[in-house]
């Protein structure tokens, strides 16, 4: 059957569609400069103006304030699912990459399964679902972005993860700071890590690591899971133990980050036999986990239903097949390929190695690595790609000249390839340019069916 979860952690939200709408009004009643005021706005949005200007106001002035030469980085958003939010109808759904008028000065954004967050000059703003508290802020409208109130003197955020029910944020000194759901006696550990099962309406630091003296390197999110890598090397994780998502070689929940000691001891790398692993970047879809080594090889545990560890026939990639412990996906090295980076969708993954090839595997399609197939004319562009990304049947992989490709499931919403595109795209096919206003994109975030988007609003692709 089905994992047991909080149903509710997969409510849609409304946000950064109905933000643009009442921008352009305010646009139009206010005097803002440098936005279109050609939209009306419906009736049933008239309640969210007073939010949506303070809102606006405060992202210009953070922007404005920003000296470091990312005053021009705009946001854009795509994709989304309807539903119900509360008592009133609310869809946030968008095929098309939409601008959010008067964003600015956007260094990174996150996407989870039901809110996204950015953030500008160093603040975290969010919008969307909060169910479970994980957009870290009660006040305002959530369907707007919104400033997520931290503790007063702390630094600034360096990156940030998005899950189902909570959030994670790294600020600069290497602190970790979660906030959301917690869990429940029916569902199970949240992933927080503060040692039990009580939420965090906002942001509260982990003490684990501060008391280890460790500081965090990187992050990631699943549904009900949280993994880390810090600057140690070592990797920690924390929250739904079943499938074996933990990678500590048992089913049992975690309350608070305990480290996975695999790689400490670890003998069955291909490419570098009798060294030690050394993890250089980790990642998590809905139930799995992955991790990089220096390498270039690639460790995955937690459920294998789709497919999603690429172990091949051995797993099967049946309803109960699962991985304990990180697995080693072999075919790769055992033919001289390096990984040189990869992305976790829901419930598949994407690698680039260093033959310049694309690989990707799971998703119920296939059992360990297959070749992405690259259309010939776009093999050159797509050999310098500074990105992966992946949600629930779609992938991205974006280059160095600002080119985004997108491929998968037309029914995702979130290829932004147009009404007629195909029901599958099984081929990296590029986005028009024009569908971001020619800008340059230098930065794609997604998760199940979000997709957020950075550009250079004076920097121009063909």
């Amino acid at each position: 059957q089905e994992e047991a979860r909080p149903r509710t952690c997969r409510s849609p939200i409304g946000g950064a569609a109905m933000l643009r709408t009442v921008s352009r009004r305010l646009v139009a009643s206010s005097g803002v400069v440098g936005a279109s005021a050609s939209a009306p706005v419906a009736a049933g949005l008239r309640g969210h103006l007073p939010a949506a200007r303070r809102c606006l106001s405060r992202l210009s002035d953070a922007a404005s304030s920003s000296d470091d030469g990312t005053r021009n980085r705009r946001l854009w958003r795509w994709g989304g699912s309807a539903g119900m939010l509360g008592s009133e109808a609310d869809a946030e759904v968008s095929k098309e990459p939409l601008l959010l008028d008067d964003v600015r000065g956007v260094t990174l954004a996150a996407c989870g399964s039901s809110h996204s967050g950015f953030v500008v000059d160093g603040r975290l703003y969010t919008y969307g679902s909060n169910k479970y508290n994980q957009l870290g802020r009660s006040e305002g409208d959530l369907k707007v972005p919104g400033i997520v109130p931290f503790e007063e003197g702390a630094p600034l955020v360096t990156q940030a993860a998005l899950g189902a029910c909570h959030s994670a944020v790294i600020t600069e000194g290497g602190d970790l700071w979660t906030w959301g759901w917690g869990g429940s006696f029916w569902y199970g550990a949240g992933a927080l890590g503060h040692s039990g099962r009580e939420g965090a309406a906002t942001p509260t630091r982990v003490e684990k690591f501060v008391a280890l003296g460790e500081k965090v390197k990187q992050v990631a999110c699943g549904v009900q899971h949280t993994i880390v890598l810090t600057e140690e090397g070592h990797l920690y994780a924390t929250g739904k133990g079943d499938f074996g998502r933990l990678g500590r070689g048992d089913t049992r929940d975690e309350a608070e980050f305990e480290e996975i000691d695999y790689f400490q001891q670890a003998n069955d790398s291909i490419l570098a036999p009798g060294e030690t692993t050394n993890i250089v970047k980790v990642g998590a879809g809905n139930n799995y986990c992955a991790a990089m080594s220096s390498s270039g090889e690639l460790w995955v545990w937690g459920r294998n239903d789709h497919g999603q560890l690429g172990l091949g026939e051995e797993a099967m990639g049946d309803m109960y097949s699962a991985e304990s412990y990180p697995r080693l996906v072999r075919s790769l090295p055992s033919e001289g390929l390096r990984i040189l980076d990869f992305t976790c969708g829901e419930h598949h993954l994407v690698v680039r190695t260093d033959s310049g090839a694309l690989y990707e595997w799971g998703g119920r399609t296939w059992l360990e690595p297959h070749a992405v197939p690259i259309p010939e004319e776009h093999r050159e562009a797509l050999q310098n790609i500074t990105k992966l990304e992946a949600g629930e049947k779609f992938s991205f992989a974006l280059c160095a000249d600002g080119t985004l490709f997108s491929w998968g499931s037309k029914a995702s919403g979130c290829l932004a390839q147009g009404p007629d595109c195909l029901k599958i795209v099984v081929e990296p096919t590029p986005v028009p340019s024009s569908t971001f206003g020619h800008q340059k994109i230098v930065d794609i975030v997604a998760s199940k069916s979000r997709c957020l988007a950075i550009t250079v609003e004076d920097e121009f692709t063909a």
